[in-house]
C-alpha cells in the first residue's frame, strides 16, 4: 500500500496521526511502507542530474568499484554531493519524513547515513542480505529490556526515489516480513538467507520495492533484500538515508549492551561521540561543506538530531569516497582532485 502526502500535511508539518500509526504497523508486520509526494520535482531534478553525471564519471574507469566486487556488478554506492546546491532541506530536514522517523524511532533519533544507490543498465544480481542486525539477540535479553520478541527495529532506512522506481528500472527485491525471522540471531557472520531455502519459501515469494518519483520507502533494514538487474537503458539513482534510535551509540546504529563504564560516561557527556568497530570513540557526525549548512538549520519539529558538522576551506568533502565510514565522505584539501575510486 502506498500513502500520499497532501498539501494539508505539508502545512501541518506532519503526516496525519492515523497514517503514522498505520505506517508504524506496516513496518512491524511487513517491514516497509511507501509514502508518495514527499520530495518536490525541483529538488529531484537537481539531484538526478548530479547523480547521473557522477555515475558517468565512475563508469569512465571501465572497472568494477570495490562495492561492486563485493556485492554485484552495476550496483554503485554513490554518495550525493555535499555542497549547497545539492543538499536540500526538502530531504535532510523534511518535516513529513521526520514525522515518520519520530513515530518509529522516538524522540532524539539521529541521521546516521546519507548515501546514494545507483542501479546501472546491465547490472547483475546482489546476494540476498539484511543491512542491520537485531538490537536484542535473544528472547531473554529482549524481555529483560522490556522489549517484545521479535524485537522492534532501532534503525530506519528511507529510500528516496528521484525518478519512478519500477520493476522495469530494477526495483530492489524484498522479502516482506523477513525482518521477523529470529533465527538470523544465531547465524555466523557472513551467513546468507540464500543458504536456507526453507526460509526463502517461508517468507516468499519476494516483492519489488517500487517507489513513485518523489516518494520514500521507509524500510526496516533487517528485512531481506537485494539489488537486481536493471533491464532499462538508464541508470536508476536512489537516495538512501538511515536514522538510528537515540539509544544506539555505535556509529552504525547498533545498540550497545555490555560497554565499559568510562566509555558509556563519555558517550553520555558528549552527544557527538559514537563508538567505532575498533572500540574507540570518534565524532560520529556526518560531514558536509559549510555551504550546505542552511539546509539543516530549520529546527526539527519532531525532535530529530540531524547529526551533522560542516567544513570550510582549506578542507572540503569528496563525496565519492568513504560513504560507509564515519562521516560518510572523505575530507580533502581545497584544490585537490576529487577521486572517484580509492587510489
Amino acid at each position: 500500500m502506498t500513502y500520499h502526502a497532501t498539501d494539508a500535511d505539508r502545512a501541518a508539518g506532519t503526516l496525519p496521526p492515523a497514517t503514522l500509526s498505520q505506517i508504524r504497523d506496516d513496518l512491524r508486520t511487513i517491514g516497509f511502507a511507501v509514502v508518495g509526494n514527499l520530495v518536490s520535482a525541483e529538488t529531484r531534478e537537481v539531484l538526478l542530474a548530479s547523480m547521473l553525471d557522477d555515475t558517468a564519471a565512475v563508469r569512465e574507469a571501465a572497472t568494477m568499484t570495490p562495492h561492486e566486487q563485493r556485492t554485484g556488478k552495476g550496483h554503485l554506492q554513490l554518495g550525493p554531493r555535499r555542497s549547497a546546491l545539492y543538499v536540500s532541506a526538502d530531504i535532510v530536514a523534511n518535516p513529513l519524513i521526520e514525522s515518520v522517523v519520530a513515530t518509529v524511532l522516538g524522540d532524539g533519533a539521529w541521521l546516521g547515513f546519507y548515501n546514494g544507490n545507483v542501479n546501472c543498465p546491465g547490472s547483475g544480481a546482489q546476494p540476498l542480505h539484511a543491512d542491520r542486525p537485531y538490537s536484542w539477540t535473544t528472547e531473554a535479553e529482549a524481555l529483560a529490556a522490556g522489549e517484545e520478541w521479535p524485537p522492534r527495529t532501532t534503525t530506519l532506512s528511507c529510500s528516496t526515489a528521484l525518478t519512478d522506481i519500477t520493476i522495469e528500472t530494477g526495483a530492489t527485491e524484498i522479502y516482506p516480513g523477513s525482518h521477523r525471522e529470529t533465527i538470523v540471531t544465531t547465524w555466523e557472520p557472513g551467513e546468507r538467507p540464500a543458504s536456507h531455502p526453507d526460509l526463502l519459501e517461508k517468507w516468499g515469494p519476494p516483492a519489488s520495492m517500487e517507489i513513485p518519483a518523489g516518494g520514500v520507502c521507509f524500510r526496516d533494514p533487517r528485512m531481506w533484500h537485494r539489488g537486481v538487474p536493471n533491464p532499462s537503458d538508464t541508470p536508476r539513482p536512489m537516495l538512501a538515508l538511515t536514522y538510528h534510535e537515540a539509544i544506539a551509540k555505535h556509529y552504525r546504529g547498533v545498540v550497545l549492551h555490555d560497554i565499559d563504564p568510562e566509555i558509556r560516561r563519555q558517550l553520555d557527556v558528549d552527544p557527538t561521540l559514537r563508538l567505532l568497530d575498533s572500540g574507540e570513540l570518534a565524532d560520529g557526525r556526518l560531514v558536509f561543506d559549510e555551504s550546505a549548512r542552511q539546509a539543516f538549520e530549520v529546527p526539527s519539529p519532531h525532535g530529530i538530531d540531524r547529526n551533522v558538522r560542516f567544513v570550510s576551506p582549506p578542507q572540503r568533502v569528496n563525496h565519492f569516497l568513504d560513504a560507509h565510514l564515519v562521516g560518510g565522505a572523505r575530507l580533502v584539501d581545497d584544490g585537490a582532485e576529487l577521486l572517484v575510486a580509492d587510489p
